[in-house]
């Protein structure tokens, strides 16, 4: 195996200063949750399950784990691939996944800018990265150029409608925005299949999770790193009064099971064609 030495970090060409400035707040958010990410990730861990599944069990190949995080899934690769290497934009989520070393090499990389070369990948695989890139489809891009002839891509991301529950109950209280802006499944869509050479296929599923109380799902938001990434800032949420009245407002979704939170996870499958 190679050493878990971090590469350099590349940057995408011709970002847009307000690019540059999310990209690096992404990075930092999930920096600082790397340590709290794995126990809070309930949704993660079972949409990267369901989204390894739809990637062929042979154990052959070389596959890439574009977004890598934590790295809590890499002993399943073992499956899938005879090696891998982990990509990810956190230098801290990064190094915890490279604490296992398991994977042949570990590149620091803003993922619509990969220092990969073409075609040296069997499978490439992306579970709940996508959402927050500014140009998903430069990434959706790059994931293609890096895929080899006959080889196949699985990424989930989260798409519009994700926590619909709690983006109402912000809304009876003031007209800020909250909730991070998930791209319609509609333009994703559109954005891959611009992209010629592969056979695209797409999947939407439901992802309901339940929660005793809006404190906890907040603050398991928070543990993932999700939490600062919404324009969050410039609304002042503080106070007591304020999440009482926002915990108020959640209440008309309460069920047997809790108070739940819906995501919408769109799968994006491709394969691509031979030579």
């Amino acid at each position: 195996m190679m050493s878990s030495e971090l590469i350099t970090p590349s940057v995408a060409a011709h970002q847009a200063p307000h690019e540059t400035h999310f990209v690096k707040q992404v990075a930092a958010s999930f920096g600082k949750a790397c340590d709290s990410y794995l126990a809070a990730a309930r949704l993660q861990q079972q949409v990267a399950r369901d989204a390894l599944a739809m990637l062929p069990v042979i154990q052959q190949g070389q596959l890439l784990d574009l977004g890598c995080g934590p790295g809590w899934i890499h002993p399943e690769f073992s499956e899938y691939c005879t090696g891998f290497t982990a990509v990810d934009l956190s230098e801290g989520m990064l190094a915890k996944a490279s604490s296992q070393q398991q994977a042949r090499a570990y590149i620091q990389a803003d993922a619509a800018a990969l220092p990969l070369a073409a075609e040296q990948f069997d499978k490439v695989f992306s579970s709940l990265m996508l959402q927050w890139c500014p140009r998903p489809a430069a990434v959706l891009a790059e994931a293609a150029r890096v895929l080899a002839p006959s080889g196949q891509l699985v990424i989930s991301t989260l798409v519009q409608g994700t926590l619909y529950e709690l983006q109402g109950a912000f809304a009876t209280l003031d007209q800020h925005s909250h909730i991070h802006p998930f791209l319609p499944e509609t333009a994703l869509i559109a954005a891959a299949n611009q992209l010629p050479g592969i056979n695209w296929q797409f999947e939407r599923r439901s992802y309901p999770l339940y929660y005793p109380n809006v404190q906890s799902l907040a603050r398991e938001l928070k543990a993932l790193g999700a939490n600062q990434l919404a324009g969050r800032s410039q609304t002042g949420l503080t106070g007591k009064g304020y999440w009482q009245k926002l915990a108020a407002a959640y209440e008309k979704h309460r069920r047997s099971e809790g108070l739940p939170a819906t995501y919408q996870v769109l799968f994006i499958r491709g394969e691509k064609y031979g030579r």
